[in-house]
């Protein structure tokens, strides 16, 4: 293709993009296939709300301009109430006979929806805001324009002019800008904040067209303005030589944002809408580091007015928090709402943003709880994946986050170690910083979590320790002791020597899982089991007889708590295979020898022809394919779907759309004389509304649960086939 042919496809391509990016940009604008799609020079904006005392001396520094008029055009964008402002422009342009002045009125009032009409109608190269109590130094756009390139932005100095019209060149923006010419640091951190102000830049026309002003925020919107257009383009930034002096004045009102009178109206929510706008960036795929550590320092700026407020109000701390929650933000620094409030402090191994169903359930206990903590927990990125949205169930309950990075295990010893090691060094950093905390609260279903609270309990004896077991740690599933060693001889020779010390007999056994549960018994004081039959389970496999009694003592039963309804409409999940015209039923989570599906399988297949063409079950995985190549040529292949694994979130609002979810217990008849578990989705089931069919084994703990609509005991297909046809009658009555 001839290189003429490339330079045409190319124009045209440019011709139609603004269009593109959504505004309503009128045709005079676009030119013809034969010219560049903007003309030379630059585009001023200057958005006007009752002016009239004002615009002429900003309409004079355009005038006064050593730029040649020809290369810069002014849209003025009158809106709302009318005053004399437009008069005083005509009279202007004609006393001047300034001919690249064009005036818009609109009825409709807002500096956003003035500056985005301004943005549509913009035909230069380049753009540059201009506020109509502002104005710029003589040379300011020639100086600007001389450096501008296609991608890049130029900054001007700042000066403030004070309301007696005194002018202060030395102020904390221009400041910035003036040692942003010697500082090595990147861009977004040496120019943070001019870079999110309308005032003093030259920005790429092209670039400015892709975006709007937020027309829903009431302040705040050049902050969520600037930062989409910086963190969704790579441009660079290029200041004015400051020798040459091209500033734009900057003129201090009494109702600027810095001067605002303090409101919860203005300091919380409407700093809380731009927040939420600016978190919102954060969820772009592969952000930079540097961008998102640049998005956040926006959100730090905008939360100090909400901590101002809350300095000066204290006794509105719920309020705060419920506005700023009621936005489900995945970054928010409540560390500085919260640095006076800590209550205790968890340790729990596994803990959001990992998808982690035993850091799931930790922040469950944490949000039933509502005390706010201090939080351990261990980097996990290579044995789980993040998901920053968890955070939103437990950050506003958080003050300080110490993610310890010690390698991922369930039951190595030396990482287990590690993790202890690094987890104390940070809690004795709290403690010294703000004391020892009231509680300890620790959770295992990973061990570690238990060791490095008994070794805070034995620093600092006079703190409650609470330690929660998900699971029996001695024995897994198959009744099987898990044998690992503390391979540390040292170590174990210091466990043995407390236990003797508070009067007990070692277990005579290196098995870090019987240390695990053995020094919450003894130096806990409060132990939290799911269920009664854990407990029981648990006190009776323990191999030293004499503290059982102490067990009993300290044992608290505490079910796995449900998260309240706000959660399962956190992600709205639009889920297109629901059938008006079956029932449809939900399985969530793997399957593996002793927890299977074979009841709901078997149970279709029992039931009645009827019953069997109305019902659909769906399951959702983490190995889709195994289930669909164990389903080939099966009768009930077509009434079965099979989904992948879906987020936390989005489970839970699954849950609130199906007939009815089923929950089954794992087989334990075999090899243990009770079944110690209890799924901790029955309580995620439980806050959805919907139905729930309960798959139990002979005295299990799910068979005796409140909330359960439908119950069939394990392996009796018949019962199961029974299910299905209530559960169809029940959506299908038949007619008397």
């Amino acid at each position: 293709m001839l290189k003429v042919e490339i330079l045409k496809r190319l124009e045209k391509v440019r011709l139609t993009r603004a269009m593109k990016m959504g505004y309503d940009i009128e045709k005079e604008h676009v030119r013809k296939n034969d010219k560049p799609l903007y003309d030379k020079g630059i585009s001023i904006i200057l958005p006007t709300y009752k002016g009239e005392n004002v615009i002429v001396k900003c309409l004079k520094s355009l005038a006064d301009q050593t730029l040649d008029a020809a290369l810069f055009e002014v849209i003025v964008v009158i809106n709302g109430e009318k005053d004399r402002t437009e008069d005083l422009i005509n009279q202007l342009i004609s006393e001047r006979n300034l001919t690249n002045i064009r005036v818009i009125a609109m009825d409709e009032a807002g500096a956003s929806i003035a500056r985005n009409k301004g943005i549509s109608l913009a035909s230069r190269e380049y753009c540059t805001f201009l506020d109509d109590d502002d104005y710029l130094s003589e040379n300011f756009l020639e100086e600007m324009y001389k450096q501008a390139k296609p991608n890049s932005v130029v900054i001007s100095q700042i000066f403030n002019v004070e309301p007696d019209g005194n002018v202060q060149s030395s102020n904390p923006i221009n400041r910035q800008i003036l040692k942003s010419v010697i500082s090595k640091q990147s861009p977004y951190m040496k120019l943070h904040t001019v870079l999110t102000i309308n005032a003093c830049k030259l920005i790429p026309t092209l670039y400015v067209q892709k975006y709007k002003f937020d027309e829903s925020l009431q302040s705040g919107e050049d902050v969520v303005f600037f930062s989409e257009l910086l963190i969704k383009n790579d441009l660079e930034f290029v200041v004015a030589p400051i020798t040459k002096k091209a500033v734009y004045y900057r003129t201090l009102r009494e109702n600027s944002i810095s001067r605002q009178a303090m409101t919860f109206d203005f300091n919380v929510r409407q700093r809380a809408a731009c927040i939420a706008k600016l978190n919102e960036l954060l969820q772009i795929p592969d952000i930079s580091h540097g961008k998102r550590d640049f998005v956040e320092r926006k959100i730090n700026a905008q939360s100090s007015f909400i901590v101002k407020y809350y300095e000066q109000h204290k006794d509105e701390y719920d309020r705060i928090i419920e506005e700023v929650s009621s936005k489900r933000l995945t970054y928010f620094p409540y560390h500085l709402l919260n640095k006076d409030k800590v209550e205790q402090l968890v340790v729990s191994y596994c803990f959001p943003p990992y998808n982690d169903t035993a850091g799931n359930v930790m922040a469950k206990r944490m949000r039933e709880a509502g005390k706010v903590s201090d939080v351990i927990y261990n980097t996990m990125d290579k044995v789980r994946t993040r998901n920053t949205s968890l955070n939103q169930m437990v950050d506003d309950l958080i003050h300080t986050r110490l993610a310890i990075n010690s390698p991922s295990s369930f039951s190595h010893w030396a990482h287990i170690k590690t993790f202890v090691d690094m987890g104390m060094k940070g809690a004795d950093e709290l403690v010294e910083k703000n004391g020892v905390h009231k509680q300890v609260f620790s959770r295992a279903m990973w061990a570690a979590s238990h060791f490095l609270a008994y070794e805070y309990k034995k620093k600092y004896p006079q703190t409650k320790w609470i330690a929660e077991f998900s699971d029996p740690l001695i024995y897994d599933i198959e009744a099987k002791k898990r044998l690992v060693d503390i391979t540390d001889q040292g170590y174990l020779k210091q466990l043995e020597a407390g236990v003797k010390k508070a009067g007990y007999p070692s277990p005579n056994d290196s098995s870090l899982f019987v240390w695990c549960e053995y020094l919450p018994y003894i130096f806990a004081d409060e132990l939290i089991f799911t269920n009664k039959n854990q407990f029981q389970y648990m006190m009776d496999m323990f191999p030293i007889e004499e503290i059982k009694s102490i067990i009993k003592q300290k044992a608290v039963i505490e079910p796995h708590p449900t998260l309240p309804e706000r959660y399962y409409h956190m992600e709205e999940f639009n889920y297109p295979l629901l059938s008006d015209d079956h029932v449809n039923v939900a399985y969530f989570g793997n399957f593996y020898s002793k927890r299977n599906l074979n009841d709901l399988f078997s149970g279709l297949k029992e039931a009645n022809e009827d019953t069997q063409r109305k019902v659909l079950i769906h399951v959702f995985t983490a190995k889709p394919t195994d289930l669909e190549d164990q389903l080939k040529d099966d009768p009930l292949e077509d009434s079965i779907i099979v989904n992948g694994f879906v987020d936390f979130y989005t489970f839970l609002n699954l849950c609130t759309k199906f007939d009815c979810l089923v929950v089954n217990d794992s087989t334990t008849k075999d090899n243990k004389p009770i079944n110690p578990y209890l799924p901790s989705k029955l309580s995620d089931y439980k806050g959805s509304g919907t139905d729930i069919w309960g798959v139990y084994e002979e005295g299990s703990i799910l068979g005796q649960s409140d909330g359960i609509t439908y119950l069939s005991p394990l392996d009796d297909a018949k019962a199961a086939a029974g299910v299905f046809e209530k559960m169809v009658s029940k959506k299908f009555p038949r007619r008397s």
